[in-house]
C-alpha cells in the first residue's frame, strides 16, 4: 500500500505544467483570443496563428519571454512559459496600433 501511495505522489508531482492556447488573429480580427489570461507560475501559453499574419508576442519589459520572430503561416505556433508571478502586458508588434494587445496575470 505504501508503494502505491508513493507511486501516485511521484506521478502527481511529475505532471507537466498546464498549457493554454491563445489564437492570434482570431476569427479574422486583429485580436488575441483570449486577450486576458490568469495562469500559475510555470504554466505555458501556446500561441497559434489563426489569420491575418504576421504575428508575434512582445512582453513589455520582458525580452526573455518575448517571441520576436513573426508567425506567417496559418497554424504556425510557439510557446511561452511564465515562471515568475506578476502581471505581463503583451502585444503583437505589427498590430499593436490596431489594438492587438493583452494581459497575462501569473500567480
Amino acid at each position: 500500500m505504501r508503494f502505491l501511495i508513493t507511486l501516485f505522489a511521484l506521478l502527481f508531482l511529475a505532471l507537466p505544467a498546464s498549457a493554454l492556447d491563445v489564437k492570434m488573429g482570431a476569427n479574422g480580427s486583429l485580436l488575441f483570443e483570449p486577450s486576458e489570461l490568469n495562469i500559475k507560475s510555470g504554466d505555458t501559453i501556446h500561441f497559434v496563428n489563426e489569420a491575418l499574419p504576421p504575428h508575434n508576442v512582445i512582453v513589455e519589459d520582458h525580452s526573455e519571454v518575448s517571441h520576436n520572430d513573426l508567425a506567417f503561416a496559418p497554424g504556425e505556433s510557439f510557446d511561452i512559459t511564465f515562471d515568475e508571478p506578476g502581471d505581463y502586458n503583451f502585444w503583437c508588434d505589427p498590430h499593436k496600433g490596431a489594438g492587438m494587445t493583452g494581459m497575462i496575470h501569473v500567480s
